[in-house]
């Protein structure tokens, strides 16, 4: 055998041990993920796939999937938080899940939909197209001005929205109607982006977030957004392929609520770190990567975390701000609507907003429901949608009180249209009262712009004096560019375990 041979056959053999040594490096450390929502398991089945085996979720629920949450309910499923896949280029969701029959296009366009005043009147198609073209239109077609924009999306979709209806095109639209649309796309625009209000959300923030272009509301069919966890653990292939299965459900705890996370002596020595959970069960791990959304850590940072987090980290969590959207599931023995019509628009004329808001029990939260559409493989619900203050006056709620609310609001709007039922049963989504999540998704408000708070901030680890991530962040409030959706918190699952394992590449 030459020289060369020798050597090519040595390289390999050192690579052998090299891939085996290493493996067992990953295969004794230790690392907790706390949450097991999208970027937790994203987090864990890359970690798996790795040869790290001593991995340990800690979940607070009684359920994995965090902000997503399929349940039965009615004919099929329903999704209580995250519904669709936003796109396709550049989203890892459908990248997993394309050519799988897993999605369809099958969905309500809101932006083209009929828009209804509270006093049950319709208004006339055309006029209705042509103010949604501008109200939905604003946010999605300025996005170069929007990023050198100082100030408000409120701000900034009035200048536009007010300039585009001088034009003659808008001249047979009386100005109370402009109004009352005016004030309804704010409420979209609050659900979009979870802000309480659009004088608060910062219209530069555009220049993080990016589109991933393609049908922007992709559903799950009949089985609701819980499939995205099956695909993480490559449990479906696609068409003959093998892939390898990744059961992550072993490692996870169930109704483990962490109370300390103290790392202290992990910042200067070879020491673990030390995980307290509300049950009184000690962790002892080389690594933690915390989930938790940006709600949790701004209600609980200063308590969870010892010592306390850096002040910059400090700024990145109290500078953002988690919204919250909820939705009202309303549904009925059979539809009252035809099959043509796919929901509705809210309009709110100030003397049934007065009415509504005298309502003793309920008043303070109906005039904030911004519309209610049909469901996908759900023939006899439609889905209301509410954010902000009302949506936390809502989950306060009983049971009772928001159905009284939904069949109120609805005979209101619809009484002239169609013949309106009483509700079979209201099914309703409660993120702000929830305090393992306390709301829905993240956002910029002009805070985040005035003291540079930034997802990267956010998801920058606490290292070891040696440059050894000791506390590690993920979860979609760290996604730089796809914060508040679920592609984002599986891409920071991935990056935060990428961390580790690209931290012990080579060790040996």
């Amino acid at each position: 055998m030459n020289g060369r041979a020798l050597m090519l056959q040595f390289l390999y053999l050192f690579s052998v041990l090299n891939h085996f040594e290493s493996a067992a490096v990953n295969s004794e450390k230790s690392i907790v993920i706390i949450g097991s929502g999208p970027s937790g398991i994203a987090a864990a089945t890359r970690l798996l796939s790795n040869g790290f085996k001593n991995v340990t979720i800690l979940e607070a629920e009684n359920r994995f999937g965090g902000r997503i949450n399929t349940i039965q309910y009615g004919a099929n499923v329903l999704d209580m938080g995250a519904q669709w896949c936003h796109g396709e280029v550049g989203n890892v969701v459908y990248e997993m899940a394309k050519g799988k029959d897993l999605l369809s296009t099958h969905v309500v366009d809101v932006s083209v939909g009929n828009l209804f005043r509270s006093n049950g009147e319709a208004i006339p198609k055309e006029i209705a197209s042509k103010l949604n073209a501008v109200g939905h239109g604003i946010d999605s077609g300025f996005s170069e001005e929007q990023i050198v924009y100082n100030g408000s999306m409120g701000n900034f979709f009035a200048d536009k929205y007010w300039a585009a209806l001088q034009g003659d095109d808008f001249k047979d639209v009386d100005d109370e109607l402009k109004h009352q649309a005016f004030e309804y796309y704010h409420g979209s625009q609050r659900t979009n982006d979870g802000c309480d209000n659009w004088y608060e959300l910062s219209c530069r923030s555009s220049n993080d977030w990016e589109d991933s272009p393609g049908d922007y509301l992709l559903n799950w069919k009949d089985k609701g957004f819980v499939t995205v966890f099956d695909l993480l653990q490559n449990k479906i292939p696609s068409g003959n392929d093998s892939q390898n299965t990744v059961d992550v459900l072993p490692y996870i705890q169930l109704n483990k609520e962490v109370q300390k996370i103290n790392y202290k002596e992990a910042l200067t020595a070879n020491a673990p770190i030390h995980i307290e959970t509300s049950d009184g069960s000690i962790y002892n791990a080389d690594h933690v990567i915390c989930t938790v959304s940006l709600g949790v850590l701004q209600h609980r940072h200063l308590s969870l975390f010892e010592p306390l987090l850096p002040s910059r980290k400090i700024n990145s969590i109290d500078g953002r701000a988690l919204g919250t959207v909820d939705k009202l599931f309303a549904e009925y023995d059979a539809p009252f609507w035809h099959d043509q019509w796919e929901g509705f628009g809210m309009l709110w004329l100030p003397e049934q907003l007065k009415v509504v808001r005298e309502d003793a029990i309920n008043g303070d939260w109906l005039g904030g429901i911004i519309g209610f559409y049909r469901v996908s493989y759900q023939p006899n619900i439609l889905c209301g949608w509410i954010t902000g203050p009302e949506a936390r006056n809502m989950e306060r709620k009983s049971d009772e009180d928001v159905k009284r609310g939904v069949d109120k609001v609805m005979k209101m709007f619809l009484s002239k249209k169609f013949t309106v039922p009483d509700t079979k049963s209201v099914k309703r989504s409660q993120w702000f009262s929830n305090p393992h999540f306390r709301g829905s998704y993240s956002y910029y408000t002009l805070k985040s712009d005035a003291v540079g708070a930034t997802t990267s901030q956010l998801a920058e680890p606490i290292e070891s004096e040696n440059g050894i991530p000791v506390v590690q962040f993920a979860g979609e409030a760290t996604s730089k560019h796809y914060f508040s959706s679920v592609h984002g918190a599986i891409e920071t699952g991935w990056r935060e375990a990428e961390r580790l394992i690209d931290t012990y590449k080579g060790k040996i």
